[in-house]
């Protein structure tokens, strides 16, 4: 669907441009899906649009507590479950971690800092297991430590789309 390939572009100019997603074009996405869901299956749509809606939020809170993964970004995939539904969303969500770990790990090899981002995992994983609780992963906001992961969906997106459809 076109709408959502400009929602998901939109979305990215913006968290490019200021590191947020907002929420006037998440709201959007979402009020297409929940009409997209009632259009297709009627009253029934609604309750199936607030578990697709839902599913990534679940999933993802815990990455959101660590600061490992954005809010907005979580609400982008919940806009796209909302309008394509449960099995578009999970194929959605595979690629789009697997283009994001392309995405880091080019960023890594090319700042010549994999081995101390590894490092610093490595303290992170042991701090947990050895406190037992779960803290905000460390990190430098440096433009060379992030990566606009709402590239990864759109992206993810598009390569969805195009083998599915």
């Amino acid at each position: 669907m076109c709408f959502c390939l400009m929602l998901l572009s939109i979305g990215a100019v913006m968290d490019i441009q200021s590191f947020q997603i907002s929420n006037r074009l998440i709201v959007s996405g979402l009020f297409l899906g929940l009409f997209l869901q009632i259009l297709e299956s009627g009253v029934k749509g609604a309750s199936v649009f607030l578990l697709n809606v839902s599913v990534p939020v679940i999933l993802f809170y815990l990455l959101f507590l660590i600061h490992a993964l954005g809010a907005g970004d979580i609400k982008l995939f919940s806009m796209i479950g909302g309008i394509w539904g449960f099995q578009i969303l999970c194929k959605i969500i595979a690629v789009s971690f697997l283009v994001g770990a392309v995405m880091s790990l080019y960023k890594l090899l090319r700042h010549r800092n994999l081995i101390s981002r590894l490092l610093v995992l490595k303290s992170y994983v042991c701090q947990v297991i050895r406190t037992g609780s779960l803290s905000e992963y460390p990190q430098e906001f440096q433009e060379n430590h992030v990566i606009h992961f709402s590239i990864a969906i759109l992206i993810g997106y598009a390569i969805v789309m195009e083998v599915s459809y």
